[in-house]
């Protein structure tokens, strides 16, 4: 079935009023001189050019542009037959083809070539008959016959590129011929089976074409990708831009939508076009392309801005049809194009596509309906605009079917891209705040047609589907698993879109290519522990949640200039710019309400949280214990009910001068208990080399130079890293990836946690484990340039530093038991306990007990009561006495109780605690 609209997006049109009104052939964008509409049958189109241009040669061009079959006579030979006005339309059309390319006619090379002139009837009647035998061979077989360059009419080229698939094996060759006194000429040559004989002809692959550098793309499949308008463009493109991927399609400017763009499906591109008018058309219908492939983002250079600076930095008239080719021809050192070329790249966006149904037109104009005026013998039909134009992008409901809604999307009065969502309920209600909400966002609405814009958003139907989503990471779409972020979707479903609600302060943004970044900060990070673990915790984000895993994160601390803030905006440039506001570093200094919201917009990447110093103790605490249970405060909605609370599931990354145990105990001496240390794992940020957070001085010598290196690495090229981390495992497979990390973690554990730890150690040891998982997999993905099994030292480094500090692999509970006791002891040893020896000693106040012996024999009696209130405040007396007694801290009694009888000043038989010296020789506890 024929789709206006979709012909209306490739020729450049707008579709309305049941028509399609475009530029004709060979005319400028702005001209709408071409009307297309379906026949009564709906099996073809009408066309009328309103510029008096050849009929048939218009349904030629059109046919050509929207990717339909071409028309083709039945019957007839003389000059006015439908065969010869088919011939000649199509050469009018091929005319505007040339204004950029001229291409070799489709000949085989047995056939003497007419690459200008018209040909005899006989010779087309032959073609017909050939074409509709002969199939193209692809890949060339080896044993193909060897083609020959040599062209009946245009002799031998002046070179020649070869078209390679994916697997490097040949589809065909592209010539170019530079006839003396005429333009330059390109013909492909491809071979093809005729009645079981391959022979070589000088014609096009059918369509869809193949791309030059599918050979390239698939050996770099996380590579940036970048598209020229040309052959000879990409081979001197890949010399400026050796990180990236550089291919082109066949044909010229006016043939990209003949060609195979579905290689490009999730891949980062840019397009760099000529400059030229065609090289605009070009680009704003490759652009139509990748977005029906599905490429992730797609970027577009000014190349009229690039051609308008002269290698000396001159502005200049823009040489026509400029490219990358002339750019190196001209003198520009390949850094100093590519520097130029990225700072005129600006984000591409789709032609709009505008709906219209009866009684409501949308175009470029605006939203305009017909209403009838007069009265009933005499009614007219008026034109009402009502609003500036917008787009109905889809159908929008989150994934349990609740929340219908509209999407629209338009440009303000500046140019700014709006995407805002018109609930269905609010079009039942005051349909002024409906406009109002519009306007507000910069969308004009006539204030005598508000009831025409909410009749049109209540009626309007499209097919598109909208998934929203309020927060980023991994979701459930259509029974496949999705990655969502601000501007782009790893996985979105070929029948579905799914945007992100509500994240207005997401942090996410990008800049350079992945290649970029790994030259940058992947290799600075090289040979470096604590950097490697931290990227590695950004790197691991989206893996919790395909292993069941837990919130949790790391918290590096130390002395000031150490290079915590290094690592941390080193880590946050795998998502976003490695800097604080504007960057992907956050302030620990928050209320409850932003930690939730903040911690929604980084779901499955990565919190970053810098100096946890300036955050109160008790805030401190209740945001480990909130960002790693991964939902937010129970909230009542306005009728009563319970709202769905905010949930996230996040890796937190932060950084301090003081371990987050000491900044809890800030708050009236509180104590950190062990769930606290678990979710996050005080780590001491010095990697004990000398060189504070780096292993060596770096390349000059200097850690402070290297340091400097890495913040200005992390703000040049950043929020690469992470998108093409998930865009790996999705590629490689869910399952199969989540059994490998799955065995890392395992053999991780299992490695390098005593076989008689406590299950908090190994709590610790399996989120060490996943942070190693990640930056293995990275390795293999090709994401950061690590040596195999560095991400599992570092990661294994930082388990034995976290397990020296703490104390050891026992409970966290008897170590913090062990120590109060310890501490009450070292403060009120003497003057609170009174001497059992000295009769003459002075009374004691307050007293706790008694004391008795002297060096190792010292042993202190300690009343029950007490011994609960003071000695064991916070703690389970009992539980502290057992602690105690298994470790010879603590003497029980003939019957193994925890009391004993002894003889006091005061009493015979008096329960008491009896505590020893090993409490202060550190006993058996670990320490």
């Amino acid at each position: 079935m024929i789709d206006l609209r979709s012909i209306a997006r490739a020729l450049g049109g707008e579709f309305r009023n049941g028509q399609v009104h475009a530029p004709g052939p060979g005319h400028s964008a702005t001209d709408r001189s071409l009307s297309v509409r379906l026949s009564d049958d709906g099996t073809d189109i009408v066309l009328h050019s309103f510029a008096g241009d050849d009929p048939i040669a218009c349904k030629d061009y059109v046919r050509v542009r929207a990717g339909l079959p071409r028309w083709e006579p039945q019957a007839g030979s003389g000059p006015k037959s439908p065969a010869a006005m088919s011939r000649r339309a199509r050469q009018a059309a091929s005319l505007h083809s040339r204004q950029t390319r001229e291409e070799a006619p489709e000949t085989d090379s047995a056939t003497e070539p007419r690459a200008l002139g018209e040909e005899p009837q006989d010779l087309i009647a032959a073609r017909a008959a050939d074409e509709a035998s002969a199939e193209i061979v692809l890949p060339v077989p080896e044993d193909a016959p060897e083609p020959s360059f040599r062209h009946s009419s245009l002799g031998l080229p002046s070179r020649t590129w070869t078209y390679p698939d994916a697997a490097g094996r040949v589809l065909g060759y592209v010539a170019r011929f530079d006839p003396p006194g005429e333009r330059k000429q390109f013909a492909p040559l491809t071979l093809w089976c005729e009645n079981g004989v391959q022979r070589w002809r000088w014609k096009t692959w059918p369509r869809p074409r193949p791309l030059y550098g599918l050979d390239f793309l698939a050996a770099r499949p996380t590579a940036s990708v970048i598209i020229t308008e040309g052959e000879k463009a990409a081979d001197e493109a890949r010399r400026i831009f050796p990180n990236s991927v550089v291919v082109a399609s066949p044909g010229g400017a006016e043939a990209a939508g003949a060609a195979d763009w579905r290689p490009l499906k999730g891949r980062q591109v840019m397009i760099w076009p000529d400059a030229d008018d065609p090289g605009h058309r070009y680009a704003t219908q490759v652009k139509a392309e990748l977005a029906a492939i599905g490429a992730s983002t797609v970027t577009l250079v000014n190349a009229m801005s690039v051609a308008a600076t002269a290698p000396s930095g001159e502005i200049r008239e823009v040489p026509k049809g400029w490219d990358a080719a002339d750019a190196l021809a001209e003198g520009y050192l390949p850094e100093a194009i590519a520097a130029l070329v990225l700072a005129n790249v600006e984000r591409a966006e789709p032609p709009p596509a505008y709906t219209s149904f009866h009684p409501y037109t949308m175009n470029s104009d605006g939203l305009i309906a017909e209403e009838e005026k007069g009265p009933s013998k005499a009614r007219s039909i008026e034109e009402v605009w009502c609003s500036d134009p917008f787009e109905v992008i889809g159908l929008a409901r989150d994934p349990h079917g609740i929340g219908w809604s509209k999407w629209l999307r338009w440009n303000d009065r500046d140019g700014r891209r709006h995407v805002y969502m018109v609930a269905d309920a609010a079009l039942h209600g005051d349909v002024g705040a409906v406009a109002a909400e519009l306007a507000n966002r910069g969308l004009t609405v006539s204030r005598n047609a508000r009831a025409h814009l909410c009749n049109y958003l209540n009626q309007v139907r499209v097919n598109a589907r909208v998934t929203t989503v309020n927060r980023t990471g991994w979701h459930v779409v259509g029974e496949r698993q999705v990655f969502v972020l601000p501007d782009q979707v790893v996985g979105q479903p070929d029948n579905e879109t799914v945007l992100l609600v509500g994240a207005a302060a997401a942090p996410y943004s990008s800049r350079g290519t992945l290649d970029d970044w790994r030259e940058g900060i992947g290799r600075l990070s090289v040979g470096h522990s604590r950097i490697v673990l931290a990227i590695a915790t950004a790197l691991a984000g989206p893996l919790v949640h395909l292993v069941g895993g837990e919130g949790g994160g790391l918290n590096f601390y130390g002395q000031s200039s150490k290079g915590k803030t290094t690592t941390l905006r080193a880590a946050a440039s795998v998502w976003g710019r490695g800097s604080a506001d504007p960057g992907f570093v956050r302030s620990w200094r928050a209320t409850a309400n932003a930690q939730e919201a903040t911690a929604a917009i980084v779901t499955d990447t990565l919190l970053c949280l810098d100096e946890i110093g300036v955050a109160e103790g008790r805030d401190a605490a209740a945001a480990v214990y909130q960002l790693a249970s991964g939902i937010g405060k129970g909230r009542a909605a306005r009728d009563g009910s319970i709202r769905n609370p905010t949930t996230w599931r996040v890796l937190t990354l932060s950084t301090g001068e003081i371990p987050m145990a000491a900044k809890i105990a800030e708050d009236r001496q509180r104590k950190a208990y062990a769930g606290q240390s678990v979710r996050l794992l005080d780590i001491p940020a010095d990697a004990g080399c000398g060189f504070g957070v780096f292993d060596h001085a770096g390349e000059e010598g200097d850690p402070a130079r290297l340091a400097d290196a890495i913040k200005s690495a992390a703000v040049a090229s950043f929020g690469t890293a992470g998108p093409a981390f998930v865009r790996g495992l999705v590629e490689h497979g869910l399952e199969e990836i989540t059994r490998n990390v799955i065995r890392i973690m395992g053999g991780f554990v299992e490695q390098h946690v005593p076989a008689d730890a406590d299950g908090q150690v190994r709590r610790a040891a399996s989120r060490l484990g996943i942070v190693a998982a990640a930056g293995e997999v990275a390795i293999m993905f090709g994401i950061v340039p690590w040596q195999r099994g560095e991400a599992v030292r570092a990661a294994a480094r930082a388990l034995a530093d976290w397990i020296a500090t703490r104390g050891g692999s026992e409970p966290a509970e008897i170590r913090e038991a062990i120590g109060q006791v310890r501490r009450f002891f070292e403060a009120h040893g003497e003057s609170r306990f009174e001497p059992m020896e000295d009769s003459d000693a002075k009374p004691v106040h307050n007293r706790t007990g008694w004391r008795r012996g002297t060096g190792s024999d010292r042993e202190w009696l300690v009343l029950p009561e007490l011994w609960k209130a003071e000695v064991c405040a916070g703690l389970d007396a009992v539980a502290t006495a057992r602690i105690l007694a298994e470790r010879g801290m603590l003497r029980r009694d003939p019957q193994g109780k925890l009391q004993r009888s002894e003889r006091t000043p005061y009493k015979s038989g008096q329960r008491v605690y009896v505590v020893t010296a090993d409490l202060f020789e550190g006993g058996d506890d670990g320490r």
